[in-house]
Formats: C-alpha cells, sequence, structure tokens
C-alpha cells in the first residue's frame, strides 16, 4: 500500500486541525456551555499525539505508553475535576 502521507504529517495536519477547532470552540457561547470540557478533550487529543509520534512513543513497550498516556488523561481529568465540583454546588 502506498502511503502520500508520514505518520508525522498525519499528525501535524491533526494538531492543525484540532487547534483550529479549539480556537473556534473558545470563542462564543460554546465555551461557556460545555464548561470546557470539549476543549479539554481537544487538548487531551493534541497531547496524546504529541506523545506518541514526536516523543516517539509509539513503538515503545505498552507499559510505558500506557503510563504516558495516563499521566495525560489524569491531568485532563484533574483540570476538569474543579468546575464540575463548582457547578455542583
Amino acid at each position: 500500500m502506498i502511503h502520500i502521507l508520514h505518520r508525522r504529517d498525519r499528525s501535524a495536519i491533526a494538531l492543525l486541525l484540532l487547534t483550529i477547532l479549539g480556537v473556534l470552540l473558545s470563542r462564543g457561547a460554546v465555551a461557556a456551555f460545555a464548561g470546557g470540557a470539549v476543549l479539554m478533550v481537544v487538548a487531551v487529543l493534541k497531547a496524546r499525539l504529541v506523545v506518541l509520534d514526536y516523543f516517539g512513543f509509539r513503538g515503545t513497550p505498552g507499559p510505558w505508553r500506557a503510563l504516558l498516556l495516563g499521566w495525560i488523561a489524569l491531568v485532563g481529568c484533574g483540570a476538569l475535576a474543579s468546575p464540575l465540583l463548582q457547578s455542583i454546588r
């Protein structure tokens, strides 16, 4: 199978599109309505791409990838915890 773009090129395009999506979602009522949750999901997706493709962890053993991606998820959930707790009060 012929690959037109290498994985890093596809990741760069995805990062660019996710950045544009984040900028568009941060403007207007969508950001206020979602409470930043959508923006945090976009940020976690971008961090995953950077860790896997630019830090070179795509080909590493599973536990290392799981550790880094778990850390990203933990930080993302931690960032959402404060606004969630404030909305419950």
